[in-house]
C-alpha cells in the first residue's frame, strides 16, 4: 500500500529557444508534453511497469512560460483501479502554479493490453481525500462517456469536413516520435495536435508571417481527450482541425485524429478533442478575435456544443 505522497514524481524543464514561439512564450504543445511525460513517470512508479495515457479530462493554462523559465512539473497518483490510475498533474514557475491537468494512465503489456495493478494508494489527509473524491467523480463521468467505446475505435469520419475554417496534416511515426521504438509518445502527439490547432487559429486571425508587431495566439485549455487506439512505429497519423466557436478573445478548435497502418491498410480512431486559444498582442494582452457566425447546420451544431462545454463546471 502506497501513500499519495509516495507516488509524486517531479520533473524540471527549462524553456529553450526551440520550445518557444516568436514572442518568446512556451508553446502549449511543449507544456502538454511536459505534463504527459511526468504523469507517465508517476503512474509507472505505482504500476511497476509500462503505462500509456488513456485520457486527459481538463488541462487549464493559467499563466504562460517564457524563454529561460524553469518549469517544475509534478504528478501524483490519486487512485488505482484494476488496471488504470487517476493522476493529477500541475506545472509551476517558482511558487506560482501555471497549468493544472488531470488524466488516466493504464498499465499495459507488450501487446498493449491492460494489465492488473497490484499496488493501491491511500489518502492520508482531508485535502488528499477530497482530491480522490473529485477523481472518482471524473472517473464515473468518463466511464459513462466511454459506454460505446468499441464503436469509437473505428476509423472516424472527418467531423471538420464541412467547416469553412479547417486544416489537415499527416505525420509518419518514426523512432523519434516513440517512447521505446514501439508506441508513439502521447506527449509528442499532443504537441502535434496543439501545433495544428494553433496554426488554424493564427490563420483565422489573418496572421501568416512573423513581424515584431504581430499578434499571436496561446493555448488556454484542452478538453476531453480520450485515446482509443495506440499509435505504433510505422503508422501514419492523419489529423484534421476545424474552427467551431469564436468568443470575444478566444476560439475553440476541434481536432480529430486517425491512425493508418500502411502495411494492412487498416484505419482506427485515435482521439477527438477541443483546444481553446486566445488571441494576444505583442505585449501579451488579450485582443478581440475576428467575428465568426456559424452559417450551416453543422457549424451551428458544433457552436452549440462548444457553448455547452464552456458552461460546465471546471
Amino acid at each position: 500500500m502506497l501513500r499519495v505522497r509516495d507516488t509524486v514524481t517531479t520533473t524540471i524543464n527549462m524553456v529553450h529557444y526551440q520550445q518557444t514561439n516568436f514572442m518568446g512564450r512556451l508553446h502549449g504543445g511543449d507544456m502538454l508534453k511536459f505534463l504527459a511525460d511526468s504523469g507517465m513517470l508517476a503512474s509507472m512508479r505505482v504500476a511497476k511497469g509500462f503505462t500509456v495515457l488513456a485520457s486527459l479530462d481538463q488541462v487549464l493554462f493559467k499563466k504562460g512560460g517564457r524563454l529561460g523559465d524553469i518549469i517544475e512539473v509534478e504528478a501524483k497518483v490519486l487512485y488505482v483501479g484494476k488496471s488504470s490510475m487517476e493522476v493529477e498533474m500541475s506545472a509551476r514557475r517558482g511558487e506560482e502554479i501555471i497549468v493544472t491537468a488531470t488524466g488516466t494512465y493504464v498499465k499495459v503489456d507488450q501487446e498493449f493490453r491492460p494489465v492488473e495493478i497490484d499496488e493501491k494508494v491511500i489518502p492520508e489527509t482531508r485535502e488528499e481525500q477530497v482530491k480522490v473524491e473529485e477523481a472518482m467523480k471524473r472517473r464515473e463521468a468518463r466511464l459513462e462517456k466511454l459506454a460505446n467505446r468499441n464503436s469509437m475505435r473505428e476509423c472516424s469520419a472527418d467531423p471538420t469536413n464541412f467547416l469553412r475554417y479547417r486544416i489537415s496534416n499527416s505525420l509518419f511515426v518514426g523512432p523519434g516520435m516513440t517512447y521505446d521504438g514501439r508506441v508513439a509518445s502521447a506527449g509528442m502527439l499532443l504537441k502535434a495536435m496543439d501545433d495544428l490547432g494553433g496554426t488554424l487559429a493564427l490563420r483565422f486571425n489573418g496572421i501568416e508571417n512573423y513581424s515584431p508587431d504581430s499578434d499571436g495566439v496561446v493555448t488556454v485549455a484542452v478538453s476531453d481527450i480520450f485515446f482509443y487506439s495506440p499509435i505504433r512505429l510505422g503508422d501514419v497519423v492523419e489529423m484534421n482541425a476545424g474552427l467551431t466557436y469564436v468568443g470575444k478573445t478566444s476560439a475553440d478548435i476541434l481536432i480529430n485524429v486517425n491512425r493508418l497502418d500502411p502495411k494492412s491498410g487498416g484505419c482506427s480512431h485515435v482521439t477527438t478533442a477541443f483546444f481553446t486559444y486566445v488571441r494576444i498582442d505583442p505585449q501579451g494582452n488579450k485582443k478581440e478575435m475576428p467575428e465568426y457566425v456559424p452559417a450551416t447546420e453543422q457549424e451551428r451544431e458544433l457552436w452549440l456544443n462548444s457553448l455547452r462545454r464552456r458552461q460546465r463546471p471546471l
